[in-house]
């Protein structure tokens, strides 16, 4: 039995802030003097930058979907069962967790507030808090 549950939503606080982080490097090469012998050095610092901010975008979009806070630090997401690995850490407007799989794959999971409704974040806060 679950005691917490969620369809998480992608959030937009953090596609936001992902977005200003990487437009801030790009404005800081776009504006940095470049000697003209370091032309393709820019350019690939540039496109680097760009590839990463899309690939952050995506993995950003890939958290949401169905999530379940099961018992003895268990969580149920992406039709795999992860085990919490430590202390959550916890702000006002977001949560780490350290996940593990059984087969030992590891992640980090950002829950933002925004990701889902006001009430199944403060049920999740609460089970975490009573949890650790």
């Amino acid at each position: 039995m679950a005691l917490w549950r969620s369809d998480l939503r992608v959030s937009w606080q953090a596609q936001w802030m992902s977005l200003s982080l990487h437009g801030v490097v790009v404005i800081a090469l776009l504006l940095a003097p470049w000697p003209a012998s370091l032309t393709v050095v820019w350019m690939l610092l540039l496109t680097l930058v760009v590839l990463e901010c899309v690939r952050s975008q995506r993995r950003i979009r890939s958290r949401e979907g169905d999530i379940a806070l099961l018992a003895d630090h268990q969580l149920q997401w992406r039709q795999k069962h992860w085990r919490i690995c430590g202390r959550p850490w916890m702000t006002r407007r977001a949560i780490l967790l350290a996940l593990r799989s059984a087969k030992g794959e590891r992640e980090k999971l950002w829950l933002l507030r925004d990701s889902m409704n006001e009430s199944e974040w403060r049920q999740l806060r609460q089970q975490l808090l009573a949890i650790h």
